[in-house]
C-alpha cells in the first residue's frame, strides 16, 4: 500500500511550496507554456472586445430602433447572435482552453505539450469563428439560438479546436503518478465534451436538421450542456484551483467534491429541454429536463460546502487578493445560478417566466458572473508569472473587478426583474400586449449601461496585457522591425 498521505494532492495545491527547487520548477513550466497560453487570452479577450462593441449595438436597439436601422448587416435579428455567439465561441472557447492548458501542466507538473499545434489551432479557430460570423452579419444565420453560425463555418473551426484541446490532454497523460486533483476532472469533462456537442448539435439541427421543431430541441441540448459541462466545469476548476490555494487550506472533502463533479456531468446536460416547458414537444422531454436541473441541487451542495468551509473567516484575505476576488465573485455567481435554474425549472415557478428575460439572466448570471470572472481572475494570477513582470497598474485590477461586478449585477438584475414583471403583465389580460413590451424598456436601457461597462473593463485588461507584453518583449522586438524597414543597401558596380 502506498505510503502517500491522503488527500495529498489538495494539500500539494493549497500550500505554495516555497523551497529554490520548486519555485525554479514553476518557473520553467510557466516558461514553456508563456506563448501558447498567452496566445489563447489575447484571442479570448480580442473577441471579447469585439462582442462587446456589438453587445452595445444591439442593447441600444432595443430601446432605441432607430440607431443605425439603414444598414440591414446591423440589424437586431444579426447583431444579437453574432455578439453571442463571439463571446460563446471566441471569448469562451480561447480563454477556456487557455486557463486549462495553464492548470494542467501546473496541476501535473510537466512542461506544456504540442505548443506549436496549440498556436496553429487558435489560428485555425479563429478563422472559422470570422467566417462564421461574417455570415451570420450577412444573413447566413440558421436561426436556431446557440447554433447560429452558417454551416460551412464548423469545418473550419472543429479542427481548430482539435489542435487546440490535444495539448492539454497529452499534457494530463504525462502528468506525475498522484492523486488527480478536483480541478483536473472538470477541465477534463469540459476539454471532452465540448467537440461532441458542438459536432452532434450542427449534424441534427445545422447539416442534416431533423423535422418541425426538433431543431430547436436540438439546440436547447447544445446550449445548456455547453453551459453546464463547459462554462460552469471551467469555471469551477478554477474556483477549485485557487480557493484551496491562496487561502491555504486543504478541500475538506475530495470525495464530496467527485461526487458532486459525477452528479454534474450525469444531470447536468439533460436540462436544456426544461426550456420548452408548455412547448410543442412531447411531455417527457420537458419534464427530463426538470428532472437533470434538480439533480443539480446534489453539486450545488458538494461545491458550498468544501469551498464555503475553505473560506471561512478569510473576509480579510479576499478583500486584499485581487485573484481571489474574482474567484469568490464567481464562485458566489455559480451557486445562484444553481439555486435560480433549479427554482426557473419547476412548473409553477416556469410557467411565469416563460418567454420572458429572465432566462436569458440566468445565462449571463452564468456566462459573464460565474465562467467570465473565473477565467479573469486566473488571467490576473497567471499572466505576470509568464511574463515575469508585475502589472501596469494595480490599483486597475480592482477597478476591473469594480466594473465587471457591477455589470453583472446591473446586467442579471434588470433581467431577472424585468422577466418577472414582464411575466406578470403577460398573465394579465387586462394588460395589452404594447403595454407589456413598453415594460422592457427601462430594463432595457440598464442592460446598455451594463455592457458599456464589460467593454471598458475589457479594454482596460487588454490595455494591461499590451503594456506587459510592450515591457517585457517590446526592447527586443524593436531593432528586429527597424531592420525589417530600413533600406536594403547594394553595391553598385562601376
Amino acid at each position: 500500500m502506498s505510503s502517500r498521505p491522503r488527500h495529498s494532492a489538495e494539500k500539494r495545491v493549497a500550500v505554495e511550496p516555497l523551497d529554490a527547487a520548486a519555485l525554479e520548477r514553476l518557473a520553467l513550466l510557466d516558461r514553456v507554456a508563456r506563448w501558447p497560453v498567452l496566445a489563447l487570452v489575447v484571442s479570448g479577450l480580442f473577441w471579447a472586445v469585439i462582442a462587446g462593441g456589438l453587445q452595445v449595438i444591439a442593447a441600444i436597439k432595443l430601446h432605441a430602433p432607430g440607431f443605425l436601422a439603414d444598414t440591414a448587416w446591423l440589424t437586431y435579428g444579426r447583431v444579437a447572435p453574432a455578439a453571442a455567439n463571439l463571446f460563446v465561441l471566441g471569448f469562451g472557447i480561447p480563454m477556456g482552453l487557455g486557463v486549462a492548458a495553464w492548470l494542467t501542466s501546473r496541476l501535473g507538473s510537466v512542461p506544456l505539450a504540442w505548443r506549436g499545434m496549440m498556436l496553429v489551432g487558435v489560428k485555425a479557430w479563429s478563422l472559422g469563428l470570422l467566417v462564421g460570423v461574417v455570415g451570420i452579419l450577412g444573413g447566413r444565420g440558421t436561426g436556431i439560438e446557440g447554433l447560429e453560425l452558417p454551416a460551412f463555418a464548423l469545418p473550419i473551426m472543429l479542427p481548430g479546436y482539435l489542435l487546440m484541446a490535444a495539448p492539454v490532454l497529452r499534457t494530463f497523460a504525462q502528468r506525475e503518478p498522484g492523486e488527480v486533483y478536483v480541478s483536473q476532472w472538470y477541465v477534463l469533462a469540459a476539454v471532452v465534451t465540448f467537440p461532441w456537442f458542438q459536432l452532434a448539435g450542427t449534424l441534427v439541427a445545422v447539416w442534416f436538421p431533423l423535422r418541425g421543431v426538433l431543431p430547436a430541441m436540438a439546440g436547447a441540448w447544445f446550449l445548456h450542456g455547453v453551459f453546464v459541462l463547459w462554462f460552469l466545469a471551467l469555471a469551477l476548476a478554477v474556483v477549485f484551483y485557487f480557493v484551496p490555494k491562496l487561502v491555504g487550506r486543504p478541500l475538506p472533502s475530495r470525495n464530496v467534491a467527485l461526487f458532486g463533479f459525477w452528479m454534474l456531468i450525469i444531470a447536468g446536460p439533460i436540462g436544456g429541454p426544461a426550456r420548452f416547458i408548455g412547448g410543442p414537444f412531447p411531455a417527457w422531454l420537458p419534464s427530463l429536463g426538470v428532472v437533470g436541473n434538480v439533480w443539480l441541487l446534489v453539486p450545488l451542495v458538494a461545491v458550498a460546502v468544501n469551498l464555503l468551509l475553505v473560506l471561512r473567516g478569510q473576509r480579510t484575505l479576499v478583500k486584499s487578493s485581487n485573484a481571489l476576488g474574482f474567484t469568490v465573485f464567481s464562485l458566489a455567481a455559480c451557486l445562484l445560478w444553481f439555486g435560480l435554474n433549479i427554482v426557473n425549472s419547476l412548473g409553477f415557478f416556469r410557467h411565469h417566466t416563460q418567454f420572458t428575460l429572465f432566462t436569458p439572466g440566468l445565462d449571463w448570471l452564468l456566462l459573464w458572473g460565474g465562467f467570465g470572472t473565473a477565467m479573469l481572475g486566473a488571467v490576473y494570477y497567471l499572466v505576470p508569472r509568464l511574463m515575469g513582470a508585475e502589472w501596469m497598474r494595480p490599483a486597475w485590477v480592482r477597478m476591473h473587478l469594480g466594473l465587471v461586478a457591477g455589470a453583472v449585477v446591473v446586467l442579471v438584475g434588470a433581467h431577472l426583474l424585468g422577466g418577472w414583471l414582464h411575466g406578470s403583465a403577460l398573465r394579465d389580460p387586462t394588460v395589452p400586449f404594447v403595454d407589456v413590451a413598453r415594460r422592457y424598456i427601462p430594463f432595457a436601457a440598464t442592460g446598455t449601461l451594463a455592457w458599456l461597462l464589460l467593454l471598458g473593463a475589457n479594454l482596460l485588461l487588454t490595455v494591461q496585457i499590451g503594456w506587459l507584453l510592450w515591457t517585457t518583449h517590446g526592447a527586443s522586438c524593436v531593432p528586429e522591425v527597424r531592420s525589417w524597414l530600413r533600406p536594403e543597401t547594394r553595391e553598385v558596380n562601376p
